[in-house]
């Protein structure tokens, strides 16, 4: 008797249509997966101006006699300042990175689908529909980088010249001392070529001239913009510096520098609001030299009132 043998089952090919739903869905998420906006982390820098390094908070004091006649240091010139958007202008143009990814996935699966299919009207179809879709994926990126023009840029960087933040900063920072002393204080200019070999330019022999025992020097190290808490939002961010020196001999007494904006929260400060760069940008620039501004003005109050600061009691000599 013959044994009884099963057939073994024939392995059915997979149904073109199925391939190419499958194909069609893995693109879809591929394409999905590659133009996910990348979110950039709070505090970001997103712009940057400035003649300094940018740093954390951090304070320096030594002890001694608080100043009785202080003076501020001005240099005679501002600083060159430096501007840059970053990493923005080297990326490759959106649309055509899209079309590249698309067309080479579009290739790919032609490699994948059974020889049957690929006769000309269904490759032709496939590879034009995947690059189509690659397109369509990055003009739904970011909408950040669709604000980030390059005439809004370029309205922010000339708003910051305009602002003259360092002088600002300075200017503060007087004000702000002088109700603190109950009076302005005397300014020694600072020439950037003084030396040992130049007679009478040394800020220390003026101040000494002067009958000085301190002088206070102030700098803004860094101004920008940085991520604010959603993708397409920033924040103002500036970075302060604030010197204390002995007038004898240039000891630095006392060194404080705080930095804030977005993910640099600063306590008895209130929290910066975040903006579009296309609001920031809008009429020149002018929301954002105003908000520039507040900032620069919140530190320096908050600076000129730092009871470490070696600067004695207002007195009263009437």
């Amino acid at each position: 008797m013959m044994p009884f043998i099963r057939p073994q089952s024939r392995s059915k090919a997979p149904h073109p249509m199925r391939i190419l739903l499958v194909a069609f869905l893995s693109v879809l998420v591929a394409g999905c997966a590659e133009t996910k906006p990348v979110r950039e982390p709070e505090g970001s820098v997103a712009f940057r101006a400035g003649s300094g390094e940018t740093s954390g908070n951090r304070t320096h004091l030594t002890p001694g006699p608080a100043f009785q006649r202080p003076g501020i240091l001005v240099p005679a010139s501002d600083p060159v300042w430096q501007s840059a958007w970053m990493g923005k202008d080297q990326q490759p143009n959106p649309l055509t990175q899209g079309a590249t990814s698309g067309l080479l996935t579009g290739i790919s699966i032609m490699q994948m689908v059974p020889f049957a299919l690929t006769f000309w009207p269904a490759a032709v179809g496939i590879v034009v529909g995947v690059t189509a879709m690659g397109m369509l994926g990055v003009a739904l990126e970011d909408p950040a980088l669709q604000r980030m023009s390059p005439p809004d840029r370029a309205t922010i960087a000339e708003a910051t010249k305009t602002l003259r933040p360092d002088r600002l900063f300075r200017d503060a920072m007087a004000e702000a001392l002088a109700r603190r002393a109950g009076g302005p204080l005397s300014v020694v200019v600072l020439h950037q070529t003084w030396g040992p070999d130049t007679a009478g330019t040394d800020p220390l022999i003026e101040a000494r001239d002067k009958g000085l025992d301190g002088l206070l020097e102030f700098s803004l190290d860094a101004i920008g913009l940085a991520a604010g808490e959603e993708a397409d939002t920033f924040g103002v961010f500036v970075q302060v510096r604030v010197r204390a020196l002995d007038a004898p001999g240039g000891q630095l007494r006392y060194e404080r520098v705080l930095s804030y904006g977005p993910g640099q929260r600063m306590e008895g400060l209130p929290r910066l609001d975040f903006y579009t760069v296309e609001f920031l940008a809008a009429d020149k620039g002018r929301p954002y030299r105003h908000f520039a501004s507040e900032a620069i003005s919140r530190l320096a109050r908050l600076l000129a009132d730092d009871p470490a600061l070696p600067l004695a009691p207002q007195r009263n000599d009437k």
